[in-house]
């Protein structure tokens, strides 16, 4: 009998590389496996994509301010459950109904995916961010609802650092990189990790659930800790170009008048990250650094062009 994981966000970035990863792994195949991937719209050109890449993929239309319609459209209860929620009012509210409905539904293990906030002391530092306050409340709730269903229920959770995606461009992508470069000290070397690389521990933490490594365990995600200038200098040698930068006027604003944005780059600045990056890279050997990720994007382009 194959066992079946609902798939929060499956066209997001997280929840698509989850994905990606779970197809792209040996010890999965749609004999083993279904995947219910929930999308806002089961018809968009994104999901028919989606459900393209394998037999496995079952489509659900999903509405995360419904959570409990959500699973009983599901064809069986699912085994595990992979939840992302995007920042916002509404963050905690959908993210404890997808615990409360995972725990009613009898999931066996539940992956969700955080945000660092100094490592180990991630448990008990809630920080002054909203955004990461929110996640520190989902992580506490994800944990006593495992402990309350003595033992059936077990977590992983993951939380990733600084997004190496960020510096791919676009309006928003060239904001944050901005920010970085002006309201980051020059010398302050920041964690970065590549969406990939969360989706292939969200993959592994599935397929090897009952490893220590993942079962009741959080684990802060990093492949590379390195300055804005070294970041550049890497971007730079590796596509030919520097990393793509937007207005300084913009970012400033942004970090000035939004409180969360002003408080995300004051933790950035003064508290340290803590992923054990060498642990992470005997985890997967494949982990991305700057440089192989920004190979990889530079022939992703060249592809294209």
């Amino acid at each position: 009998m194959s066992k079946t994981i609902l798939l929060i966000g499956a066209t997001g970035n997280q929840g698509g590389a989850v994905l990606r990863a779970l197809l792209d792994n040996p010890l999965f195949s749609p004999e083993t496996y279904t995947i219910y991937a929930v999308t806002r719209n089961t018809s968009s050109p994104s999901a028919t994509a989606l459900a393209a890449k394998s037999p496995a993929i079952k489509l659900v239309n999903g509405d995360l301010n419904n959570v409990p319609a959500i699973f009983q459209s599901l064809p069986s209860k699912p085994w595990g459950v992979f939840s992302v929620q995007p920042r916002g009012k509404e963050e905690i509210a959908q993210g404890k109904a997808i615990v409360d409905e995972a725990v009613k539904a009898g999931v066996s293990h539940f992956v969700y995916t955080s945000v660092d906030r100094g490592g180990p002391a991630s448990d008990t530092t809630p920080t002054d961010v909203p955004h990461f306050k929110s996640k520190h409340e989902l992580e506490q709730y994800l944990r006593d609802a495992a402990a309350k269903s003595s033992g059936h229920m077990t977590y992983t959770i993951l939380r990733p650092c600084f997004f190496l995606d960020n510096l791919q461009g676009g309006f928003v992508g060239k904001v944050i990189a901005t920010a970085w470069r002006d309201h980051i000290p020059s010398d302050k070397k920041m964690q970065v990790i590549a969406a990939s690389d969360i989706g292939w521990f969200g993959a592994s933490a599935f397929l090897n659930s009952t490893s220590p490594d993942y079962r009741n365990a959080a684990i802060s995600l990093a492949g590379d800790n390195l300055t804005y200038g070294e970041a550049n200098q890497i971007y730079q040698k590796e596509t030919g170009q520097p990393i793509p930068t937007s207005y300084g006027f913009i970012a400033s604003s942004l970090v000035g008048m939004v409180k969360g944005v002003r408080l995300m780059f004051k933790f950035m600045r003064t508290q340290e990250v803590g992923a054990d990056i060498a642990r992470l890279r005997a985890m997967n050997p494949e982990l991305k650094t700057m440089q192989s990720w920004a190979a990889d994007l530079s022939l992703a382009k060249n592809r294209k062009g």
